[in-house]
C-alpha cells in the first residue's frame, strides 16, 4: 500500500497543480469536452490526426525507398487499429481520475483510478514500443541512427 502511495503523490500533486490552473469542471463543460473529443477523435479519421502525422516526416528523414514508405506505412496501419482505441479509453479515464481528485472522492478510488491510468499508459507504451521495433527492422543502419534522432527530437525517447 505504501508503495502505491509514492508513486500516486507525484501524480497527484501535478493533476491538482494543472487542475488549478482551470476552472472547476460542471456539467456543462463536461458536456463541451465530450463533444470536443468526439469531434477531434472524427477529424484525426480524416486528417490523419496525432496518430500517423510524423509518418512523411520521418520517411523523408530516413530517406526512405520507396519499398521501405509502403512497409512502414503498412506497419502504422497495422498499429492504428490496436493503439486508437487504447488511447481513447485512457482519455476516458485520466478524465475519471481528474473527477475523482476534484471531487473529494477517497484516497483508495483516487488511487483505483490512478491505476487505470497507469496500466493504460502502460499498455499504449508497449504498442508504441513494437511499432518502433518493426519500424527499425525496415531500415538500415544508417537509417536508424536519422530515425533515433528524429524520435529523441521529439521528445519521444530520453
Amino acid at each position: 500500500m505504501i508503495r502505491n502511495q509514492i508513486f500516486f503523490i507525484p501524480l497527484v500533486v501535478a493533476a491538482c497543480a494543472q487542475l488549478a490552473q482551470a476552472a472547476p469542471p460542471t456539467a456543462s463543460t463536461a458536456v463541451s469536452n465530450a463533444a470536443s473529443n468526439a469531434s477531434s477523435s472524427e477529424n484525426s479519421h480524416k486528417h490523419g490526426g496525432h496518430y500517423g502525422s510524423h509518418l512523411e516526416p520521418i520517411l523523408k528523414c530516413v530517406n526512405a525507398t520507396p519499398e521501405q514508405r509502403a512497409k512502414i506505412t503498412a506497419i502504422l496501419k497495422e498499429f492504428r487499429p490496436k493503439i486508437e482505441p487504447i488511447m481513447i479509453e485512457f482519455r476516458e479515464k485520466r478524465d475519471q481520475f481528474l473527477a475523482a481528485i476534484t471531487s473529494g472522492k477517497s484516497a483508495e478510488d483516487i488511487m483505483l483510478k490512478q491505476d487505470e491510468v497507469g496500466q493504460l499508459r502502460s499498455h499504449i507504451t508497449n504498442e508504441y514500443c513494437v511499432m518502433h521495433l518493426k519500424v527499425r527492422q525496415c531500415l538500415n543502419a544508417e537509417q536508424v541512427t536519422a530515425y533515433e534522432q528524429y524520435r529523441h527530437s521529439q521528445g519521444w525517447v530520453k
